[in-house]
């Protein structure tokens, strides 16, 4: 069986090399022109998202919003090329309303959708660690499970469509929160005239550090902030995570400031960059935004 692949970013490399391993055949699209190194033999690339979807059972989708679902799965055409009975499995984040629309579509067309964004970055996708936070009917997430395992080793399994991208905005805004205070933190010890080494060192031995700021300890040291997930999408699912709240009218006023910051950091240079870059962001006086000193 020939199985679909929409999206080679960051991400979406590693993850299918882990599909690609179970020895099927994978047809992988990726809306930018860009050189993957080390493919599996039975791996085609193709510059047509209609190639990914067509003769597929699964088609599997990683891309950066809700944006590049449309235009890779609807407005390429893709869509109309999917036999009865395929299902789409939705790994990017989008929005909770996002997602349930995505899935009313694709089920008019009496094909299947699952819904599974992941938890983890570049490392846990190279390993198959992810965590997958799936929804949908039984027999379509039955129908995804052997190839979500061999790139998550958690596995949540959330019911209807929605609770997956809600599920995955609840992580995503905790993340946010914890390396926008970890950036002021930072901030504060180099203005009371500690180098950031010192006060990662007490950090680190304090009841208040979390695993994210061990694995991001060495970006903020060196100060290279090679991406594995950019200010940028983080400041997207922010956006989204506030978008929610206010449909549901849950009360996260937080989240507002939280999303205006990374508004603020995501419009410059460091859009592109990691988000331990977000620690540089604060101390850095040519933004001159990131806090009232």
């Amino acid at each position: 069986m020939t199985v679909g692949w929409m999206g080679l970013g960051l991400m979406g490399e590693r993850m299918v090399k882990r599909v690609a391993a179970l020895g099927e055949d994978v047809v992988a699209y990726n809306r930018s022109p860009k050189a993957i190194r080390d493919l599996p033999s039975n791996v085609r690339l193709t510059s047509d998202p209609r190639e990914a979807a067509q003769g597929c059972r699964l088609t599997f989708l990683m891309l950066a919003d809700a944006a590049a679902v449309e235009a890779a799965l609807f407005e390429s055409g893709a869509i109309d090329g999917m036999e009865p009975g395929t299902v789409v499995v939705n790994m990017s984040t989008v929005g909770v309303e996002e997602s349930i629309r995505f899935a009313e579509r694709v089920e008019r067309r009496g094909l299947g959708y699952v819904e599974s964004p992941v938890l983890g970055t570049t490392k846990p996708a190279e390993e198959g660690k992810l965590v997958a936070l799936v929804a949908g009917t039984e027999a379509n997430v039955e129908a995804a499970l052997p190839y979500l395992r061999t790139m998550a080793h958690v596995i949540h399994r959330l019911g209807n469509v929605g609770n997956g991208s809600a599920m995955k905005l609840m992580v995503n805004y905790l993340l946010a929160m914890s390396m926008l205070s970890l950036g002021e933190a930072l901030a504060f010890a180099e203005r009371a005239g500690f180098d950031v080494r010192t006060a990662l060192d007490v950090l680190a031995t304090s009841s208040v550090w979390p695993a994210v700021y061990g694995g991001k300890r060495g970006m903020i040291e060196s100060g290279d902030f090679t991406p594995q997930f950019p200010v940028k999408h983080l400041a997207k699912d922010m956006r989204l995570f506030t978008e929610a709240s206010e449909r549901w009218r849950a009360r996260t006023p937080i989240a507002g400031l939280a999303w205006d910051l990374l508004r603020r950091a995501s419009a410059g240079p460091f859009a592109d960059l990691d988000m331990a870059a977000l620690c540089a962001w604060f101390r850095d006086d040519g933004q001159g935004q990131a806090s009232d000193r």
